[in-house]
């Protein structure tokens, strides 16, 4: 499998990856993206890099499952 330990998040709006935010997040605080300026609520940015993270995640699990399945059925119903 080739899952990436790290995920940077990317902005919605232009797929920039620096935000400003506060020193100390907090779970009203919104950040901004340097690149375009627009602001997001954290909770929102967080949802982003979930979503981002298993749009790459889900696909490499599936075909990792399915070459597991492959062999271990190999042959078996022939």
């Amino acid at each position: 499998m080739n899952i990436p330990e790290q995920h940077t998040i990317q902005c919605p709006q232009c797929g920039g990856i620096e935000f400003e935010q506060p020193q100390v997040l907090n779970d009203g605080d919104w950040v901004t993206c340097v690149t375009c300026a627009q602001s997001f609520p954290l909770d929102d940015i967080r949802q982003v890099g979930l979503d981002q993270a298993m749009a790459v995640v889900i696909p490499e699990i599936k075909a990792e499952v399915e070459k597991m399945l492959e062999g271990l059925f190999k042959g078996k119903f022939k």
